[in-house]
């Protein structure tokens, strides 16, 4: 193909200059082909125009329709808004109008056609970049209806100074509309979670507004006798060339909000999506949903290729007649030229045309144009160029020639060469074309003349043949003929040409063909249509054949070829979208049967069966869940069958009642004929047998298999009896039983007895049934066990029942909720109760005695058991023990308490104490004298060393027994409580003063004597003088009971209310058996170790008492052998009145 150069396209906006005697230049506008950017738009003045169609009012009401209809429904957004989300409406209102003409990028329109029928490009071009960012925004904040109205208001102002379309607002509504829902919609799945990012959201909400845009350029663009096929053409060129535009400024919004969802969780408009999208309600709904749009895409897919390609093929049939009239026509130009020069030539050669006669020449030049149809006139020119001659004859003010024919003929003159002069108007202007030929021969002497034949480029018929066979290309094409200038030259009769025009080849065609021969390409024509140009010019000469076709032709031709296959295309969308419900009830349906039974089966309506078949996956699904089915019925029925052997075992405990319902259960459950349950004794023999049904008795034959049965862990199954004669007593097989199974009752690795179940016939046993067999053997096994342990139980009960009723102290059981479980007639007694009627009420209401809720009250408090002294409502004094009873697990699930009546033991203590403290008073005087007399003995007379010795043991067991004497005396008077002065005290202070009155003789010992006391301790309330005993007691026995070299150390912590003195030592320890009894009156421990220590025995009951005196309590913590650590827990605030002693062992 030849290489063309493309110079100027024309179109509406290009500028058309003329000037006298030249062709129309055209020149392309630069702004069309430049992108522009505008930081403000053009704010003129706001101008709308009307459709140009009827069918666009409809569309505009139908759009006010929607938008009022899409305000009502959502005027709960408006009232809902606080003040400041107004603010934020009307602020977001305001950035719409502004940013939707501001940073305006200004596309190139390059490619985009004009208007049909008028000499402009639509002015769909402005790409205002952030005018979607506030209905986003709105979208995002406000709702539906707010963002709606955002929308509306950005596109009033895009129609208002840019497209001026009318619709426009309600096309940018649709998009805030669709955008808003996206965002807000709450539909779980990941489609949902795709369309409510802003991204998305913004990108589809355009693509569903292109619908309304494509519409709306139809009824502005499109005159109403377009043809349906060039009009859908046109508005689809200038949807796809606005369609960058569209997408460019609504993911620059989408990526804006994108950012701010990344930065800002927060604001989000659904954080979390709870609804349930309509696919997902119902397994028929997904499969439309996915078939619908599968098929949808397919049909799309499949229309758009047999559009494409019938296109393709239009396009090549329409371009091949283009290209056959074209050859045709630039074949016969040569022709014409050839045959005008021939006849020209031939009438040159006439020899009247060399006379001097100008009649002679004249009538020649008349008897040569009536021969031949071919030139308007002929005339003779002599080497002056003056007309000799000339048919017709011509006036005299026309008889001059033209400049071009006067240039022309005197080169013909000259050279004796013939001319053809370019295509010129006459002096008639008239457009002609001259044939020039020399007139030579010996009658005019070496001289020439020219023979100037004129052609009349309208009137030519061979010429005027040419274009005519260049007109009607596929029924709409129209030809003509350019020279070398490429000036229209020869063109239809009444077409709308401006003769000598300038055209030229298009600089920028839409599409360029492939052709052997000229150029086709696809360009816009005048009035906005497309249409095939061919441009070929004429082998051998220098015009050219130029046809143009309108595409519509090309769409036409392509309707043509599409049509059938269309048709059929839509008949099977039709069939398509008709079949898509039927396949998927037919799908889905089997599957909602099954649904029904299953939900059938989960409400226990086994009954009902699974009616769906086939052989596909569904019906083998369906034959699953009828076996499902049958087994669950059967399985319920053993179930239903063991709950009611359950129910009637657990009614009594007597082993022979309950063992039956166990048998009519196997016999009900089973095809079996006869059962027996044997139960075993310790050494492996019949201890009780129980049988039931027809040929039960004649099954104790089996008993002689008992041992091998109890030994076993799986069954003994013997399906057919008749075969195994040797083994099997013949009576049991005269009985009628030939199949029977043995299982063992085992519980806790220990077998208990064996169960037989006979069968009438030979049986083979499935697993269901040996599991079964193999429950209600496990039934029978619990019940022989629980039997077994009823007994028991209930024996050790009686026992229990015995010993408690026989004893004299009182015992009383409580469960965790302090309800009475158990009380011995000892207890009745004491506090005046009946035990049955006690027994199940809560201890506070059953007994009315308030030192017994005190007591249990606190041990429920208490860590371990609880020990003290209680008084009984008849004046009795009773040492009460509370312990707790650990269940399994080691929680706490009940209280035992064992009281016991030591008022005669309190009258013997009392009695000692006051014996002890008359004979401690009566002994004190006498020591006094001792002591004096002894001391005086050296003041007689010489007193020998034995005698000496002798006094200083003297005076050292009187001191001994004076000790004894003092502490006896202090007990008595700390227990009565006399003398006592509490009054507030620091403990730091006493425990300082007692610790520095011993250091020394730690010291002398050599023990290290430490103390770690803090400085910030509370005050107290107690007796400074009894408190520094005790102390001075307990680091005393320390430094006593800690061999050298040794430590002890002395503290103070606290701990909740309390403040807790420690004296820690590293001496010898005392033993667990020891502890228990450290705190008694007079008790000393009796080790080796310990016999060369003095002491009294009464120091830790003085600390004890002083404590106690303080509500308080004292407890040791030792290991033998370790050392001691002894603790004194004081109360911080001395209560009102004195409590109830604690007991040894309960911590504060």
């Amino acid at each position: 193909m030849k290489e063309y150069a493309f110079l100027t396209l024309s179109c509406a906006e290009c500028i058309m200059s003329e000037g006298e005697g030249t062709a129309a230049t055209v020149q392309c506008a630069e702004a069309r082909t430049a992108m522009q950017f505008r930081l403000l738009g053009e704010w003129g003045t706001p101008y709308f125009e009307l459709p140009v169609r009827a069918e666009g009012y409809l569309l505009l009401a139908i759009l006010v329709i929607l938008l009022l209809w899409v305000l009502i429904r959502r005027r709960k957004e408006f009232t809902r808004l606080s003040g400041r989300q107004w603010l934020l409406f009307v602020s977001l209102l305001l950035a719409a109008v502004v940013l939707s003409n501001v940073l305006d990028l200004r596309l190139p329109s390059r490619g985009l056609p004009t208007v049909l029928g008028q000499a402009r490009e639509p002015r769909e071009r402005g790409l205002p970049l952030l005018a979607s960012v506030p209905i986003l925004l709105a979208a995002t904040w406000l709702g539906m209806g707010p963002a709606t109205i955002v929308a509306f208001a950005s596109g009033l102002v895009r129609g208002a100074f840019e497209s001026y379309r009318l619709l426009q607002p309600f096309e940018v509504a649709i998009f805030g509309l669709a955008v808003a829902f996206f965002i807000r919609q709450e539909y779980r799945g990941l489609l949902g979670s795709l369309l409510r990012q802003p991204l998305v959201a913004a990108l589809m909400a355009t693509c569903v507004s292109w619908a309304v845009l494509f519409v709306s350029f139809f009824v502005y663009y499109v005159p109403g006798p377009t043809s349906i096929l060039v009009a859908l053409n046109y508005c689809w060129t200038v949807l796809a060339a606005s369609m960058p535009a569209s997408l460019v400024e609504a993911a620059l919004a989408g990526l804006l909000l994108q950012a701010l969802y990344w930065i800002f969780p927060t604001m989000r408009a659904v954080r979390q999506a709870h609804r349930v999208p309509p696919y997902g309600r119902s397994l028929n709904l997904r499969f439309l949903f996915l078939f619908v749009p599968l098929v949808l895409v397919i049909i799309a897919t499949l229309f758009y290729a047999v559009t494409v390609t019938a296109v393709k093929v239009a396009d090549r049939q329409v371009l091949t007649q283009v290209v056959r009239d074209a050859l045709n026509g630039s074949e016969r130009i040569p022709l014409f030229f050839q045959n005008g020069q021939a006849l020209l030539t031939g009438f040159a050669q006439d020899e009247d045309l060399r006379s001097e006669d100008s009649l002679v020449q004249q009538a020649r030049l008349e008897r040569d144009m009536r021969s031949v149809a071919f030139f308007d006139r002929l005339m003779l020119i002599d080497a002056d160029m003056s007309l000799l001659s000339s048919y017709p004859s011509l006036p005299p003010e026309e008889k001059v020639l033209s400049e071009e024919e006067k240039t022309l003929a005197q080169r013909t003159i000259q050279v004796g060469a013939p001319q053809v002069s370019p295509v010129h108007y006459s002096p008639r202007d008239e457009l002609v074309l001259s044939f020039i030929v020399p007139v030579e021969g010996p009658e005019l002497g070496g001289a020439r003349r020219a023979l100037l034949g004129r052609v009349a480029v309208g009137r030519n018929p061979t010429l005027q043949g040419i274009v005519l066979s260049l007109q009607r290309t596929m029924g709409a094409g129209e030809g003509f003929i350019v020279d070398e200038e490429g000036r229209i030259v020869a063109y239809p009769s009444g077409k709308n040409f401006q003769p000598l025009s300038r055209w030229t080849v298009a600089d920028s065609p839409r599409r360029v063909y492939q052709t052997e021969q000229g150029l086709a390409y696809e360009d816009v024509s005048g009035v906005g249509t497309r249409e095939i140009v061919y441009y070929l010019p004429v082998e051998g000469h220098s015009w050219s054949v130029i046809i143009r076709v309108p595409y519509s032709v090309v769409l036409a031709q392509a309707t043509e070829i599409s049509t059938p296959l269309l048709l059929i295309l839509v008949m099977v969308a039709l069939v398509s979208f008709a079949a898509i419900p039927l396949l998927t009830h037919r799908l889905t349906h089997p599957l909602q049967d099954l649904a029904a039974a299953a939900g059938q089966i989960a409400s226990g309506r086994l009954e009902v069966p699974v009616r769906v078949s086939g052989e596909d996956e569904v019906g083998r699904l369906g034959t699953v869940f009828e076996q499902m089915r049958i087994r669950l019925q059967e399985r319920l029925a053993e179930l239903s069958l063991l709950l009611e052997v359950s129910q009637a075992v657990s009614r009594s405990l007597d082993l022979e009642v309950c063992l039956s319902p166990i048998l009519k259960g196997a016999l009900r459950g089973t095809s079996a004929k006869a059962a027996r349950i044997v139960i075993l004794s310790d050494r492996r023999e019949v201890e009780k047998a129980v049988a039931l049904g027809q040929g039960g008795a004649a099954m104790a034959h089996f008993d002689q298999a008992l041992a091998a049965v109890a030994r076993a862990d799986s069954p003994f199954i013997a399906s057919d009896l008749t075969r195994a004669r040797g083994t099997v007593p013949a009576a049991v097989v005269q009985a009628g039983i030939h199949a029977a199974i043995g299982l063992p009752l085992r519980i806790q690795e220990r077998t208990t007895g064996v169960m037989w179940v006979g069968y009438a016939e030979p049986h083979q046993f499935t697993e269901a049934e040996l599991g079964f067999l193999s429950t209600l053997a496990g039934q029978a096994a619990v019940v022989a066990e629980n039997a077994r342990l009823f007994e028991a139980a209930e024996s050790e009960r009686r026992r229990l029942a015995a010993i408690l009723s026989s004893t004299a102290d009182a015992i009383i059981v409580t469960d965790s909720r302090n309800r009475i479980v158990l009380i011995n007639p000892a207890a009745e007694q004491i506090y005046g109760i009946v035990g049955s009627r006690a027994v199940g009420m809560p201890l506070t209401e059953a007994i009315a005695d308030e030192p017994l809720h005190d007591l249990f009250a606190r041990a429920l408090n208490a860590e371990g058991g609880l020990a003290e002294e209680v008084p009984s409502p008849d004046g009795r004094v009773l040492y009460a023990s509370v312990s707790p009873i650990s269940g399994a697990e080691g929680q706490i699930i009940g209280r035992v308490a064992v009281m016991r009546d030591i008022t005669y033991l309190k009258e013997l203590d009392n009695m000692k104490s006051e014996f002890v403290a008359t004979v401690s008073h009566d002994l004190r005087s006498p020591l006094t004298f001792m002591r004096g007399y002894t001391t005086m003995i050296s003041m007689v007379g010489q007193v020998t060393p034995k005698q000496e010795e002798f006094i200083r043991k003297i005076l050292g067991g009187i001191d001994q027994m004076t000790a004894l004497i003092d502490d006896l005396l202090d007990i008595g008077k700390i227990e009565a409580g006399i003398g006592v002065d509490m009054g507030p005290c620091r403990l730091q202070a006493i425990v300082l003063v007692a610790v520095d009155s011993l250091r020394a003789r730690a010291e002398a010992k050599g023990l290290r004597l430490d103390l770690n006391v803090p400085d910030d301790l509370p005050p107290m309330i107690g007796d400074e003088v009894l408190l520094r005993q005790a102390v001075t007691n307990l680091v005393d026995n320390a430094i006593k009971y800690t061999p050298a070299p040794g430590t002890v150390e002395v503290g103070i912590t606290t701990q909740d209310d309390y403040l807790v003195i420690w004296v820690k030592d590293s001496g010898i320890g005392i033993a667990l058996a020891d502890q228990r009894r450290l705190f008694e009156k007079f008790y000393r421990i009796k080790r080796r170790d310990t016999i060369a220590i003095k002491g009294t025995g009464l120091g830790l009951a003085i600390v004890k008492s002083i404590v106690e005196r303080h509500h308080g309590r004292v407890w040791v913590e030792s290991q033998l052998g370790k050392g001691s650590t002894f603790y004194i827990a004081l109360p911080q605030a001395q209560p009102e009145s004195p409590a109830k002693d604690r007991a040894q062992g309960e911590t504060p």
